[in-house]
C-alpha cells in the first residue's frame, strides 16, 4: 500500500486554511499533516515533519518570502513548495522560483486545480499560472537583468523532442503525462530533461520554462489558456 501524501498548509486566514483543506481532503491519498499560521512554526513543522506538500500563502510571511522558500528547503529538500497568491508579483515569483518553489499560482485561477496541479508537482513537474509567467517576461527588471544572457544560448542546440517537453512542462503536464502525449517512456523524458537542463544550466523545470519563453525557445502561444 502507497503511503499517503502528506501536505502541510501554511495561510493566516480561517477561511482560507478551511478551503484548501476542503479541496484536497477530498482525495484519500492526500493526508494534511498541519495547518500553521506563521512563519516559525511553518519552518519546524517542516523540519520534523518532512511533508510532501507544502502549500505557502503569499500573505503569510512576514519575512521575505524567496528566503522563506530557502529555509524550508534546507530545512526538508524534499519538501516541493507551493505559494498560493491573491495577485500577480511578477518580481516576487521570479525570485520565489529561483529559490526553488516548484508551483506559483493564483488563487482566482487556480486553487480549485490545486490537487491536480499537487499530483503534477509530485510526479515531478511543476506549475506556474500563465499569467505569472506572462509577467514575468514583461517585468521590466526581469527584461534588463536577465533577457540579454537568455538571448545568448544557441537554440539549434535543443532538438524538436526538447522543445514539446519544454512545451508540455509549460502547460503543467506531469512527466508520465509528458510521456503519454510525446510517446516516450517517463525513463526517457527524464534523460531528455537531464539534457535541456545541461545545456540551460539551470536546475528547475519552471526556471527551464521561463527561460524557454524568453530565450524564444518556445512562443506564448503554445500555452493553454
Amino acid at each position: 500500500m502507497n503511503h499517503p501524501v502528506s501536505i502541510l498548509i501554511a495561510s493566516r486566514h480561517d477561511k482560507d486554511q478551511k478551503y484548501i483543506s476542503a479541496i484536497l481532503s477530498e482525495h484519500k491519498d492526500f493526508f494534511i499533516a498541519g495547518v500553521e499560521k506563521d512563519e516559525s512554526s511553518v519552518i519546524i513543522k517542516s523540519e520534523r515533519l518532512k511533508p510532501n506538500i507544502l502549500i505557502l500563502d503569499f500573505q503569510l510571511p512576514m519575512i521575505d518570502l524567496p528566503d522563506l522558500a530557502r529555509i524550508i528547503r534546507r530545512k526538508s529538500p524534499s519538501t516541493a513548495i507551493i505559494i498560493l497568491s491573491e495577485k500577480d508579483e511578477p518580481n516576487l515569483a521570479y525570485y520565489a522560483l529561483k529559490a526553488g518553489v516548484s508551483g506559483f499560482l493564483l488563487k482566482k485561477e487556480d486553487v480549485d486545480k490545486l490537487a491536480l496541479i499537487v499530483r503534477v508537482i509530485l510526479s515531478g513537474g511543476c506549475y506556474i499560472s500563465v499569467s505569472i509567467i506572462t509577467g514575468i517576461f514583461n517585468a521590466s527588471f526581469f527584461k534588463n537583468h536577465f533577457q540579454g544572457q537568455f538571448s545568448e544560448h544557441d537554440l539549434t542546440a535543443f532538438t524538436q523532442v526538447e522543445r514539446n517537453i519544454v512545451i508540455d512542462l509549460a502547460n503543467g503536464l506531469s512527466y508520465s503525462q509528458i510521456a503519454e502525449h510525446l510517446n516516450y517512456s517517463a525513463g526517457s523524458i527524464r534523460n531528455f530533461l537531464t539534457a535541456i537542463k545541461r545545456k540551460t544550466k539551470l536546475k528547475n523545470c519552471i526556471q527551464i520554462v521561463v527561460f524557454a519563453l524568453v530565450s524564444g525557445l518556445i512562443h506564448f502561444d503554445h500555452l493553454q489558456n
